[in-house]
């Protein structure tokens, strides 16, 4: 086992050899600088991983001469290398990435954070959601063993000798930090609390909107949580008394409060993405309630979560997962949020039709509930005109008949 450092874990690896980065909160921020710091130890590797938007700030294909990236969000960080054609994104709905990882992806190496080992055990902390792929991928596993890192009760644990090389490092884990929601996702929150009975299973996303709707869940009482993530706003309905009925998540993001109350608390239940994710067992969880958000939602109800503008900013994700699931699920719903308008030009993100540029994340047939400020479309048992109408009918008023006017034109053109 490699103990020295990451230029002596990374030389392992060759160019052309593909190297997962951790992600999320299993970001391994130690290697990364090792990276900057020696920039030849990381020649022409290619480097991949599932770096969220809003969280992961930093792109590996930058830190090292001749190499790529493979991501599957196109976040801030990596856009620069995006428009460079360094970074490539990977169109994959959430539940097929760990599929790929174990068995296609061909992984020689992957790092990530690991929490200090315990009775010769280790456990990727609070960032569970690919671990058992990259596990079972065979490929070297090489660890920033980081003090910071909590080992909750429920994380998967392996033995240190799955490890070819753990180094010790502590850094701060990633942090969410909050903002203000506004008036228009405050409303949005509320109408979506209002439909949320007990007894109901919730999973909410990330961003301003899902905090908005955490939030006004607080008086809510007997709910159930499964989701790709746990957030402050979570944690909190736990103390409220709000989830009674289970909590499960792949990793947590958050504050520092957050990541120390995870080295003891039992009722987060982390699992990989074969379990948060999978539209069957999402599918198989009674009244599960999918709790989503778009960029844009066309008059068929196909829905776009990654382009804005014509630009790519950020990815599929689980946004199709989530909604087929709580679409089958038995007394399940499948909820799209988002603001009627965009900018300071108030653009509407209800539009005819999603453009050449706008690739749609969610297909008609799996949007169910719409939400804006302006009211809610229950779209998945209408027919084509129906569901038109309800949409155009919670756009913002002043683009209405411009919408109007164009579903009358593509309608005669059908």
């Amino acid at each position: 086992m490699v103990s020295k450092g990451f230029a002596e874990a990374f030389r392992m690896f060759g160019p052309g050899d593909r190297v997962w980065i951790a992600g999320a909160t299993g970001e391994p921020t130690a290697a990364l600088d090792a990276l900057a710091a020696d920039p030849g130890i990381g020649r022409g590797l290619e480097f991949c991983g599932v770096w969220i938007p809003g969280v992961n700030r930093r792109d590996p294909s930058a830190l090292a001469p001749e190499a790529t990236a493979r991501a599957f969000f196109v976040t801030p960080a990596l856009r620069d290398g995006f428009a460079a054609g360094r970074v490539r994104l990977h169109p994959s709905h959430y539940c097929h990435i760990p599929g790929w990882a174990r068995d296609a992806a061909g992984l020689k190496g992957a790092v990530m954070q690991i929490s200090p080992p315990e009775a010769g055990m280790v456990t990727p902390g609070v960032a569970c959601d690919f671990f058992d792929a990259l596990e079972a991928s065979g490929a070297v596993l090489i660890g920033q063993v980081n003090p910071a890192m909590p080992a909750p009760p429920s994380a998967p644990r392996a033995p240190v000798g799955r490890f070819a090389a753990l180094i010790e490092a502590e850094t701060p884990l990633p942090r969410l930090e909050g903002g203000a929601a506004g008036a228009a996702l405050e409303t949005i929150a509320a109408r979506i609390a209002a439909m949320i009975r007990p007894g109901d299973i919730v999973s909410i996303g990330i961003g301003k909107a899902a905090d908005a709707v955490l939030a006004a869940l607080k008086d809510h009482r007997d709910l159930g949580y499964h989701a790709g993530m746990i957030t402050d706003g979570a944690a909190a309905l736990i103390d409220a008394g709000v989830l009674t009925k289970g909590v499960t998540a792949g990793f947590a993001i958050g504050s520092p409060a957050l990541y120390e109350r995870l080295r003891r608390d039992p009722v987060i239940r982390f699992a990989p993405v074969s379990v948060t994710h999978d539209a069957a067992r999402l599918a198989a969880i009674p009244r599960f309630i999918a709790i989503g958000s778009a960029l844009s939602v066309d008059l068929f109800g196909q829905a776009s979560c990654e382009t804005l503008a014509g630009r790519q900013v950020s990815g599929i994700g689980g946004a199709a997962d989530f909604q087929r699931g709580g679409r089958a699920s038995k007394g399940g719903r499948a909820i799209l949020a988002l603001p009627a308008t965009a900018g300071r030009a108030g653009t509407s993100r209800i539009v005819p039709m999603l453009d050449a540029a706008a690739p749609a994340s969610i297909l008609r047939a799996d949007t169910g509930i719409v939400v804006t400020e302006h009211g809610v479309a229950d779209i998945g048992g209408l027919d084509i005109d129906a569901r038109a109408a309800a949409l155009i009918g919670i756009a913002a008023p002043e683009h209405r008949d411009e919408l109007a006017n164009a579903w009358d034109a593509a309608r005669r053109a059908m």
